[in-house]
């Protein structure tokens, strides 16, 4: 869970890094398509390069153009520094862009689910053993740490993300990014949490996906509508640091030099452009 207002924060893969870098390796956005988490055979790796061609085709014919129009409607908003800012429009162009997240992971869970209908105990094993090492990972990173090394941390990694956006920072949205990390509510203790009873229900799923003729369909359900399995005050604790997050990024919008604008409007229109580039939309790829 990745920008400056709005992009930068909805971890959508696609956009973190720029299209260019990303588009081409759609394999990531799951783990089972990385070839550290498990060792494929050669018809695994035949059957996963198909369905990845197969993806990879209907995300540029359909998503792309998407991405391209939803950041387009975000740099319209964000052009005038006059105009008022909201929190329900900010809000908007958030759910836009996790909408499309979510149809991405409901597109390609079923080749997930078949692929792991092929796989063998010690694959299983292989892959639920290397996630538990990413968990340990993790947990060195975010959770050992004390407060406020995580909190300075969690402010150098927003101002690293926020000058690829607007360039660099002032003293004074330097100190909104301070006010804003001393802000949010832990939760790496509850995403963690989170993360190993979801991965313990998968194991559990997968070790009896052979005589499961609703296999498929409860992976689905668990990679699609995973935020079901998170507790009520893991919740609560996401939703206040949403709040505080989109209104911070209201706050840093109204801070914008004219410069930091058009550094930001030029980064956006960049981005939608390239998607355009790498559409494979007929109408589209006629304009280009």
């Amino acid at each position: 869970m990745k920008k400056i207002l709005v992009i930068c924060l909805l971890c959508i893969a696609v956009i973190s890094c720029g299209p260019r870098l990303i588009y081409p390796h759609l394999e990531w956005l799951i783990p089972w398509y990385v070839s550290d988490y498990v060792s494929l055979n050669s018809e695994q790796k035949s059957m996963l390069e198909k369905r990845l061609a197969m993806q990879l085709d209907w995300h540029c014919r359909t998503q792309l153009p998407m991405y391209a129009q939803t950041l387009r409607a975000l740099g319209r908003d964000l052009a005038d520094p006059d105009q008022p800012d909201d929190l329900q429009k900010i809000r908007y162009h958030y759910d836009q862009f996790m909408k499309l997240w979510k149809h991405l992971m409901r597109q390609i869970s079923p080749d997930v689910a078949d692929i792991l209908m092929t796989a063998t105990d010690d694959q299983i094993d292989e892959l639920f053993s290397n996630l538990a090492e990413q968990n340990r990972d993790f947990k060195e990173k975010y959770v050992d740490p004390v407060p406020y090394t995580l909190n300075e941390n969690r402010r150098e990694r927003m101002i690293k993300r926020l000058r690829y956006w607007i360039s660099n920072l002032n003293d004074a949205q330097k100190q909104a990014v301070s006010d804003w990390s001393s802000r949010l509510e832990p939760i790496a203790v509850d995403w963690l949490r989170n993360r190993q009873t979801i991965q313990a229900e998968a194991q559990k799923l997968i070790k009896g996906r052979k005589g499961n003729p609703e296999f498929q369909a409860a992976l689905l359900k668990l990679i699609v509508f995973s935020e079901r399995k998170r507790s009520v005050d893991y919740q609560n604790k996401i939703d206040y640091n949403t709040d505080v997050t989109l209104k911070f990024l209201i706050q840093l919008n109204r801070m914008l030099t004219s410069r930091q604008r058009t550094f930001l409007l030029d980064r956006i229109e960049s981005l939608a452009t390239d998607f355009d580039k790498l559409s494979c939309d007929p109408k589209i790829m006629e304009t280009n």
